[in-house]
């Protein structure tokens, strides 16, 4: 049978870009025992019953659907795993990861170690603003003489200024943390903030479930801005988020601080 040429051509460049079964799964996956192994299979569309019985008859089992993403996750053999990847439905095969919260590489991501080595820039004297869940206590948001940080505190949620939901504190780290608990011979890895000498104003608005409103995040701004040169502000941080169908409110309110911001105003 002869094949014209065109569509030989057609052919040869579709199969170049026709990625081989062995690169369709991790190189994490290339144990051939039959032990069992967690995999997310992505595919070309969402999977069905159909693609979870392909998975079924290499001795997987289904345990959860990722179909966001054209995607499964399964408990398969490891010898299983180039075979299936052979299937013209699937996409890729990765391992189920294992995670954890960490913080290593915020300071290097934005290359804060060259602003305190070159530049000697640790926040020293500046203040920020954390209107977020409160700041408790922590030795990492100390200074040289064991004083905290934490410059002032006002509660707008009720209950008090102390973090009683988590959050805050975190974040109050990843901005101001010196380290002060990851320092030393015990320790592989200092754990610093983005400015690790700066001061830090708690202005609590989101409650212990995490909870606040509008108008507490409104009256926590308008006190940063009354603070600003009793403790230097230049910085307000707020890490939550709103759900809005028209954020008019927040439009207006950001015009105004604009303006407030100007030379004279």
């Amino acid at each position: 049978m002869k094949i014209p040429l065109r569509l030989a051509c057609a052919l040869i460049a579709a199969a170049g870009f026709m990625p081989a079964a062995d690169n369709r799964f991790s190189n994490d996956l290339s144990d051939h025992s039959s032990s069992m192994v967690d995999v997310i299979v992505q595919f070309t569309a969402p999977p069905t019953a159909d693609q979870h019985r392909k998975v079924a008859a290499r001795g997987g089992i289904f345990k959860a659907d990722l179909s966001g993403i054209k995607a499964a996750v399964y408990s398969l053999p490891s010898s299983a795993v180039a075979d299936l990847a052979q299937d013209s439905d699937v996409v890729y095969i990765s391992p189920d990861r294992p995670v954890k919260g960490l913080l290593n590489y915020s300071t290097a991501a934005v290359n804060a170690g060259i602003a305190w080595s070159q530049y000697n820039l640790t926040g020293t004297g500046i203040g920020v603003a954390v209107i977020d869940s409160g700041i408790s206590s922590h030795p990492d948001l100390t200074n040289v003489i064991a004083m905290s940080r934490v410059v002032y505190a006002q509660d707008f949620a009720g209950g008090g200024a102390n973090d009683l939901y988590g959050h805050g504190t975190h974040v109050a780290g990843i901005i101001a943390g010196d380290g002060a608990l990851s320092t030393g011979p015990l320790f592989t890895m200092t754990f610093k903030g983005m400015a690790p000498n700066a001061n830090l104003v708690n202005l609590r608005v989101l409650d212990g479930n995490g909870d606040g409103t509008d108008s507490n995040v409104i009256k926590a701004i308008q006190a940063a801005i009354a603070l600003k040169s009793t403790y230097n502000i230049r910085v307000i941080n707020l890490s939550w988020e709103g759900r809005y169908s028209k954020a008019t409110l927040w439009i207006h309110f950001a015009r105004r601080l604009r303006r407030r911001g100007r030379p004279g105003s």
